[in-house]
């Protein structure tokens, strides 16, 4: 995402929370991480941004927003430097490729995430 100044905002990120102590956000994520991004999402809204350990984080919280970032400007979206490292363990598969080789992985797999099929999964997903 740009950096640029948002409206009245004193920071050119959206907004998130913020470490009142080092380490603050760090410790929450990891005691409870679907915990603390929920919550994050329902009080600062759909795209948010913090800090856990020096890295910015950016939480989309919009299916519009992802489609954006995941397919129609994927192009434009890199993988993180921990996510680049993970290369070396996991290899080139659909969570560490990138470009060409992503967009095909991903094509490859889709099918098993149609409507239908995701549908077909809830039962055995609820058991």
């Amino acid at each position: 995402m740009p950096t640029r100044a948002l409206p009245n905002s004193p920071t050119p990120y959206p907004p998130g929370p913020r470490n009142a102590y080092p380490g603050q956000i760090l410790f929450a994520m990891v005691r409870d991480p679907l915990g603390f991004l929920l919550q994050t999402a329902r009080k600062y809204g759909d795209v948010s941004s913090f800090k856990p350990a020096g890295l910015r984080i950016y939480l989309l919280n919009h299916p519009d927003l992802l489609q954006q970032v995941l397919a129609a400007q994927s192009q434009n979206f890199i993988k993180d430097q921990g996510l680049q490292m993970t290369k070396v363990l996991l290899g080139q598969g659909l969570l560490t490729s990138e470009g060409d080789l992503h967009k095909r992985q991903r094509r490859l797999v889709q099918p098993a995430f149609h409507r239908q099929r995701v549908a077909s999964y809830a039962s055995v997903m609820v058991e």
